[in-house]
Formats: C-alpha cells, structure tokens, sequence
C-alpha cells in the first residue's frame, strides 16, 4: 500500500531525451531549423533578425518597429489583416529584445497555403503609417507617463542604468521625447537594414509535412531578405558599484533592486549559479521567499535572477516592500546572501532544489513549440545539445560546498549596485 505519511525520496531519475532539430541552409545562407513533432495541426514559424536595440542609437525605435510592423501593410489595413487571419485560425506575435526581435507566426497545416501568402505581404511590405505611428506615440507617452510613478518601474530602469551606464541599449532611460522623435523614414530605414538585410535564423516547428516545408521554405525563399550573422557587440565595461535612492514621496511601498554585471551562458560557473541563484530567489519555496514574505511579512513577493544576452549578463534582487520596513529587508536580503557564502547548505534543501529544476526542465521541453524554444536558444547563444545535458549532469553532481563556494566567488556584497525607490 502507498504510504502517503513519508514524502518520496527526492532523487533525480530518469536519462533526459531532447528531440533534435534538423538544420538546413536557405540559398542565401540563413539557417532553417525545424523540430518536426507533435500531434496538432499546428505550425509556428519564428523569423529571428538583426534587429534588437542594439543596433540602433534611438532607444525606442526597435521596438517600435517590431510592434507596428504587422499594422498595416501593402493594401492591407491592419485591420483587414486581422481578419483575413482569423479566419483561419492564425495569428501573429512580435518580440524584440536588446540583441534580437522575433516575428513568430501561428498558423494550421490546412490553411497554410492561405495564410502563407499573408505573413509575405507583413514581412515585404509594411506601410508604417503616420496614422499608427501616431497612435504608438501617444499611447507610449501615457504608459511611460504611468510607469514614472511606479516605485518598481523607477528601480528596474534605474538599476540597469547604474551597470551598464548611459550609452548602452540595457542602461538608457527612455524619455517622452524619445517618441516625438519617430517617424515614418526613420522606421523604414531600420526596417531596410535590420530586417531586410539581417536575417539571422528561421525557426520551424509543428506536425510538418514535406508539403508544408515546401510551402514554408520557398515562401522564405520568396521574401529576397538577406543573411546576417554578425553581432552587435557593445562595449563591455564594468561600472563601479553604487547605491542610489530616489525619493517617490507619495508611495507607501519601496522597491528595491540589488545585483551586478555578470556573464553569460557559456562561462564556466554558469550552471553552478543558476543552481545558487534557485536556492536564493529562483523558485516559491527560495530562501528569500521563506525568509521576507513567509517569516518576516514584508512583501507579497521577491525573488533573484541571471539574466544572459549573447555577450554577457547580469543579477538582480527585487522585491516592493512596506516603506517602513525597507531597510530591515535590505538587512535580511543581505543576511540570506552571506549565509549562503559561510553556511554548507543542507542536503535535503539542495535536493530539492535539484528535483525541482530537473523537473522544470523537463517541462521547458514538453511540446515541440517548448522544445523549438530550446533549439532556437542554443543556436542564437552559439551553442549545442551538449549545453543542456552538461547543464542535467552538474545538477546531479553539484555538492554543497560547490555551492558555497560559487556564493562566496560571485556574491560578495562590496560588488552590488543597490537601487532603492521610495518615500
């Protein structure tokens, strides 16, 4: 009989099986990726390009183009575009990031031959129009206007401009006149040369048929954009540590963001502090949860993060707490990091840590869009399958001195930028 007294032992079991993409070269050089699975009719194919901030000087005209580029395009409205869409049960989403933006479109193998010829018309001819750009920039002005008053918005953009500093896309601070500063020409032209002319990859997942990888690859063909595999590298300087407080008088809560310039995916301590980063932040059951929320009562949530880009990365705590314990939460956010420098951490608690990211991972691949996802982030990282089955096999194998070590190494408290926005 099941013995439902005793928790089960908490053991990670199982060999991990990750479905291999197929990688194909398109006539001008682009990588075509598809993960051929599943059992719905569904295709997803996601357009990577050239074409996050990083490659512009003006801090919102990325993102804007990314966001209006399906708004209107040839003879098409973007309303009409919607419609002709949804009859078919397809749809259309768009990303953009400080290295990368992403045009990701869903569609049904029994219609992709209808809806195909829509997603060309988006990519080759959209029309920018004054009157959406109008609409952009007033809309962006009143949610920037909104956000100026929020202490967690203020710490998060503020925080990012104390690493990186102003001439970096991370650090810059957007302004209202930023959007004042948009145009229809200015629009086109980083359309011409980021997405016209820097194709990085196309990304193909679903139930494929060779009829469907037909109509998809020459369709690719079709649009005459060219291949680009060049990054955008920023300078990478690491700024002094600071702390900073910006007054928000009529706030009754502080928010608070601690943390530093870190790397990326492939140095060599990465899988070691995504694992320290878990016990800290990373998860419900964290130390910073137990301690700030579930013990002392001083917010509804905090929690910690390594955030990578190709070329590095950085840490951060957050959390909003009550203004009258702001600095006590700082004291404990601090208490929690130098226990993890001094302590062992105990061996029931790093199990199970290690049993939930091994079965948080094995989530991140369920479903072939999922697992899609993770080809697309080993080939824009540079990176293999390799990556991933290294990263399961330090899970098994980190002890808890590895732990401590890795804490005392990249935690110390003399290299944190602090950002506290409050009355």
């Amino acid at each position: 009989m099941l013995n439902r007294i005793n928790a089960p032992e908490l053991t990670i079991s199982g060999n991990l099986e990750i479905v291999d993409a197929i990688v194909d070269k398109l006539n001008n050089g682009t990588p075509y990726i598809t993960t051929n699975s599943g059992t719905q009719e569904v295709i997803k194919i996601d357009l990577v390009f050239e074409a996050g901030s990083a490659y512009s000087t003006h801090p919102i005209i990325a993102n804007t183009c990314n966001r209006l580029i399906e708004e209107g395009s040839g003879k098409f409205s973007s309303a009409e575009i919607s419609e002709m869409l949804d009859q078919y049960g397809s749809y259309f989403v768009t990303e953009a990031g400080n290295e990368f933006a992403t045009l990701s479109f869903y569609t049904t193998g029994k219609f992709i031959h209808q809806t195909l010829p829509v997603l060309k018309t988006i990519l080759t001819e959209p029309t920018f129009s004054e009157e959406e750009i109008e609409t952009y920039k007033m809309q962006g002005k009143q949610r920037l206007a909104i956000n100026l008053n929020k202490v967690d918005f203020l710490a998060r953009r503020n925080f990012l401009n104390t690493i990186y500093g102003d001439n970096h896309p991370l650090g810059i601070m957007s302004k209202s006149e930023d959007f004042d500063m948009l145009n229809k020409e200015a629009l086109l032209e980083f359309y011409h040369n980021n997405y016209r002319n820097k194709l990085r990859a196309v990304f193909v997942a679903g139930k494929l048929s060779s009829e469907h990888e037909t109509a998809i690859k020459n369709l690719i063909e079709e649009l005459n954009f060219n291949h680009s595999n060049i990054n955008n590298v920023v300078e990478d300087k690491i700024l002094n540590p600071k702390t900073t407080y910006i007054n928000k008088k009529d706030s009754i809560q502080s928010a608070i963001r601690i943390g530093k310039k870190m790397f990326n995916r492939k140095h060599v301590d990465y899988f070691d502090f995504s694992i320290l980063n878990t016990i800290l932040g990373g998860y419900f059951g964290s130390r910073l949860m137990s301690n700030i929320r579930e013990d002392k009562g001083f917010t509804y949530g905090i929690g910690s993060g390594l955030a990578t880009d190709i070329n590095d990365g950085y840490f951060f705590i957050t959390t909003e707490v009550g203004s009258n314990v702001a600095n006590d939460a700082l004291k404990e956010i601090y208490f929690e990091v130098e226990r993890l420098q001094n302590e062992i951490v105990p061996e029931e608690e790093l199990n199970l840590v290690k049993n939930y990211l091994f079965g948080s991972f094995q989530r991140s691949i369920d479903g072939v869009f999922a697992l899609s996802e993770r080809h697309k982030t080993l080939h824009l990282n540079n990176l293999t399958a390799e990556h991933y089955l290294n990263y399961i096999s330090r899970l098994k194998s980190i002890t808890a001195d590895d732990i401590r070590m890795c804490a005392k190494k990249h935690l110390e408290k003399a290299s944190f930028s602090e950002v506290v926005v409050g009355p």
